[in-house]
């Protein structure tokens, strides 16, 4: 047989997967999936799009293959597009799915036709098969899943596939036939299902799949309210009741119409769990040669979604009432019989209808026919003996061990065995391998446990001696740190008073430096000192001779008024005045003389005096001399006793800042040897907890 391979219409994001099988606990078909990798991931060869899996899927590892941003991509390159619309249309978009057709338009798609008339025309073949053909048996093939399923797995049950194409591509063929404007447009399908890619990938019919759930995405992300577009109506004639196609049943409700009865002879079923069991069921009773004497109904219909297309993968509806879905089906039903003459008139409705339908049908024009893919399916089944050791490498040795407790999301044992057996899944992931493992190791758990506790009980022996070791250096630190905190108390002290000497220091080097500028102006005053006392020296000793000289001329001069005398004795009575005169010379001369004598006697004591002076000036010079020296070398060893102060200052201020940073060492030594002391006590703690729980275990 011929593999046919199929496009993905579910995608795995395998980031997000984390092997949880659900999506093989919701999968129909169970092995398209691959969990021998960790990821489960798809076969999209033999998966049927049914989308179980995604809504399953609660960590959005699952996702839909939509076709939305090529559809947008060719309207905004202006290519020539036309759309078809699912009738599922009037749930997911209530009171709005003709506004949507306006929107449509406005992007630049040329005409919108609805999904529900082509579902007319579907109806009106299958009545018309039924009619001419009398099949026993048929199934109703609208839904893609069913028939990629029955075309995959159940190939036998292929020429019971109602041979007439879906109520979508009824639309496009009767476009192609009787809308030649449109001959060369692309056609984009807005549907509520994500297999409806398959259906136009087998048929060559249709280029995008536009799904509801998307295009209400697209337009709440850019903020699109379809309110504000017109209501446009369908570009095709109105269809009636088959609006009700996409509800589970609505196939009948439209067959009813033309075929009263036929809901007596049809079973109406639908959903994953539901369905292909059913149709399974329908194999084997054909294959064993069943099926006769009415074991079979005339027609199925049959739909893969519990909810029908209202609520189908491609739909934001999963979660959604029925009633809610189905309410504005049933509205639309109501206002498209009123179209055509209201629901008191069923007959003259049937025939109005069915002159319309028979303007858009022709024979062999909608005709199916179906490709047998089951050679896509190559898993080989176990015999017995390799069944058993398959259980025997799941460490299932009997019938008690086989629980088929669904963990591994095949149902039963023998599903996970025949997945092992392929290839599609590991023992790993079998709930009663895993805990076999954990009993086996059970043994050997309790013996590491004993031996855990008596390590702990040696380490908590040894975690106390920490302990205590930790504490009495925490006490260490606690001194060390008041210490420090002394020291630098005292040494802050010790700064404050070199500053403080330092400034008076600087003060008294000035006081010092005006003490040597006067001490030098003194001694330069002393030598003038000096010099002026030689020279008051030299000049007493000139005065001296001159007195000599005065003594001399007076005592000449007291010869001479001598002699005068003598002369005017001589002279008598004339000499008498003159000897007056004499007289006064004498006494002058005796007076000059005597005080010329006092004078000498006290220029002699000046003399003396100022030689003394002058001895003494000497040694007082000598001694300022001295003095300035010393006060020099005093004003140097203080400007040297000032750096060295301003030295010290610096350094302690180092000092200082050492001790401050010693301080907030200690400090955080102190805090960390407190956390350290905290988590002793919590490991120590900890590990009396793990002991605890190990004997409690145990």
């Amino acid at each position: 047989m011929k593999t046919n391979e199929l496009a993905a219409v579910i995608r795995v994001n395998e980031e997000k997967c984390v092997n949880c099988h659900a999506c093989i606990a919701a999968c129909p078909v169970k092995y398209c999936n691959n969990g021998a990798e960790g990821k489960v991931t798809i076969n999209h060869n033999l998966c049927i799009g049914c989308g179980s899996c995604i809504r399953a899927c609660t960590h959005e590892a699952r996702l839909l293959v939509d076709d939305s941003k090529d559809f947008f991509s060719a309207l905004d390159k202006k290519e020539k597009v036309i759309a078809i619309v699912a009738p599922a249309v009037a749930s997911n978009f209530s009171g709005q799915y003709l506004n949507l057709n306006g929107y449509l338009k406005s992007r630049g798609v040329t005409a919108v036709f609805d999904v529900s008339f082509g579902a007319e025309l579907t109806v009106f073949s299958y009545i018309k098969y039924i009619k001419e053909k009398n099949p026993s048996f048929c199934i109703a093939q609208p839904c893609p899943a069913i028939v990629t399923y029955i075309e995959i797995y159940h190939p036998e049950l292929l020429p019971y596939l109602a041979p007439a194409e879906s109520p979508m591509l009824h639309t496009i063929k009767m476009i192609r036939e009787y809308y030649p404007q449109y001959k060369d447009y692309k056609i984009a399908v807005l549907s509520p299902c994500i297999a409806k890619r398959r259906e136009f990938d087998e048929t060559g019919l249709g280029n995008y799949n536009v799904t509801f759930a998307v295009l209400y995405e697209y337009l709440e992300r850019q903020k699109i309210n379809l309110s504000s577009f017109r209501a446009e109506n369908y570009d095709n004639p109105p269809a009636e009741r088959a609006v009700t196609f996409s509800m589970p049943g609505g196939l009948l409700v439209t067959a009813e119409r033309n075929s009263p009865g036929i809901s007596r002879v049809t079973r109406k079923i639908e959903g994953v769990h539901t369905i292909y069991p059913y149709l399974a069921d329908v194999a084997k009773t054909i294959c064993s040669g069943g099926g006769k004497n009415g074991e079979l109904p005339l027609l199925v219909d049959c739909l893969n979604c519990e909810k029908g297309c209202n609520g189908g993968p491609g739909t934001r509806n999963g979660e959604t009432p029925m009633d809610k879905l189905e309410a504005p089906i049933w509205k639309r039903r109501a206002e498209m019989e009123a179209k055509y003459g209201g629901s008191k008139s069923i007959k003259k409705n049937q025939k109005r209808v069915s002159k319309v339908l028979s303007r858009y049908w022709k024979k062999g024009l909608y005709n199916r026919f179906y490709q047998d893919r089951s050679g896509n399916y190559t898993l080989r089944t176990p015999d017995d003996n390799e069944l058993t050791e398959i259980y025997k490498s799941l460490r299932k040795y009997g019938e008690q061990d086989l629980y088929d407790c669904n963990t591994c999301g095949y149902g039963t044992c023998r599903g996970m065995a025949v997945a092992i057996f392929n290839g599609l899944n590991r023992p790993e992931n079998c709930h009663h391998y895993g805990l076999s493992l954990i009993e086996q190791d059970r043994g050997t758990i309790e013996s590491l446990n004993k031996n855990l506790n008596s390590q702990i009980e040696h380490s908590l022996g040894f975690m106390r001696g920490i302990n205590d070791l930790i504490e009495s250096l925490n006490k260490q630190i606690v001194h060390q740190a008041s210490s420090i905190e002394e020291s630098s108390t005292a040494i802050e002290d010790m700064m404050g008073t070199i500053n403080n000497t330092a400034g008076m220091a600087q003060k008294k080097q000035s006081a010092i430096r005006d003490l040597v500028s006067n001490v030098e102006q003194s001694r330069a005053s002393m030598q003038e000192t000096i010099e002026a006392v030689g020279n008051i020296s030299k000049g007493v000793e000139g005065v001296g001779a001159t007195i000599q000289v005065i003594s001399g001329i007076a005592a000449n001069t007291n010869l001479l008024s001598m002699n005068a005398a003598i002369e005017a004795a001589h002279a008598g009575d004339a000499g008498r005045g003159f000897a007056v005169v004499a007289g006064e010379i004498r006494r002058l001369s005796e007076t000059t003389r005597e005080n010329s004598r006092n004078i000498a006697h006290t220029l002699t004591a000046i003399v003396d005096g100022i030689r003394t002076t002058t001895i003494r000036s000497s040694a007082t010079d000598s001694l300022i001399s001295t003095m300035a020296e010393e006060i020099n070398e005093f004003a140097h060893t203080m400007t040297d006793l000032i750096n060295s102060l301003g030295e010290l200052s610096i350094g302690s201020r180092k000092i200082i800042d050492t001790l401050i940073q010693l301080r907030e060492h200690a400090e955080a030594i102190k805090t960390g040897y407190s956390n350290m002391m905290d988590k002793a006590h919590e490991l120590e703690a900890s590990m009396r907890s793990i002991a605890k729980t190990e004997e409690a275990e145990l």
